[in-house]
């Protein structure tokens, strides 16, 4: 065999070699869209798949279910939960290295957060929200609020979440006063908020019907305290996974996204689950 027959076999091989890799569903998660890699999410979990799972989840990785019953990665992976409206089409935002995709199933919401890392997209956030059929009040509220106002248990890290949470308790204060102006500058306009004591997730302008309706009437909303936080700095966004506590009610987890634009940091959404 001459030297050059030889180079083609090995370059023939080489390709074929590629062309399989490449088809294999786990590295056109790894490699392709969010959207793929979410699919393949879905799949090793519908698949009880273990081996692709972990290749899917970030480090970091956190599932938060309807109860507000928390997981960690290896949990997840020693015991591997069932997913809400895993078949409900998807919808998907892009923010640089982070993307945020949701479904929508009657009062079931299921948030899946993912992070771009060198070897393609990763799973960072798992969460589900179960609202109510009545919304629920959470009490009156005062504009008297230290915490989280002006001050919180919490020390960000970076540059970019200290930004994030100088802008979220500006968003608090907005709403601790009634100032339907100050929220509007610190919510981007794609902004939803889904509370678990609420029917249906609420939009931004729902939000500042809100406090203008309680402007009128004289009352406060009261944001609630922060008991503790972990941030996320992804670069274009910042992530917090907060547990909150109203005064005689139940705690619960709400996870936050904020995005620059323009040099300030908007909040994207909140996603409210209480803890059961």
């Amino acid at each position: 065999m001459s030297i050059r027959n030889l180079s083609w076999r090995v370059t023939r091989v080489a390709v074929f070699c590629a062309a399989i890799v490449c088809a294999h569903p786990l590295f056109a998660a790894s490699q392709g869209t969010v959207s793929q890699a979410d699919a393949a999410l879905m799949q090793a979990l519908a698949e009880h798949d273990r081996t692709s799972l972990a290749a899917l989840l970030d480090p970091d990785f956190t599932w938060i279910d309807s109860r507000g019953r928390g997981q960690d990665r290896a949990m997840v992976l020693r015991n591997l939960p069932s997913p809400a409206n895993p078949d409900e089409r998807i919808q998907v935002r892009e923010y640089g290295t982070a993307a945020v995709v949701r479904t929508d199933r009657e009062r079931m919401h299921v948030l899946r957060v993912w992070v771009l890392r060198p070897a393609g997209w990763r799973a960072l956030l798992y969460q589900e929200v179960l609202q109510v059929t009545q919304s629920e009040s959470p009490g009156p509220g005062s504009s008297d609020c230290e915490n989280p106002c002006r001050s919180i248990p919490f020390t960000p890290q970076t540059e970019s979440e200290k930004a994030a949470v100088a802008s979220w308790q500006g968003v608090m204060r907005a709403m601790a006063n009634d100032d339907a102006e100050a929220y509007a500058r610190l919510i981007a306009d794609e902004f939803t908020a889904t509370d678990t004591h609420h029917t249906r997730p609420f939009s931004k302008p729902d939000r500042l019907i809100q406090i203008e309706k309680l402007k009128q009437t004289g009352k406060h909303s009261a944001p609630p305290s922060l008991v503790s936080a972990r941030m996320f700095d992804l670069g274009e966004t910042v992530m917090m996974i907060a547990r909150e506590q109203r005064p005689n009610h139940k705690p619960y987890f709400n996870t936050r996204m904020w995005v620059n634009r323009d040099g300030r940091w908007q909040m994207l959404f909140s996603f409210n689950t209480r803890i059961e």
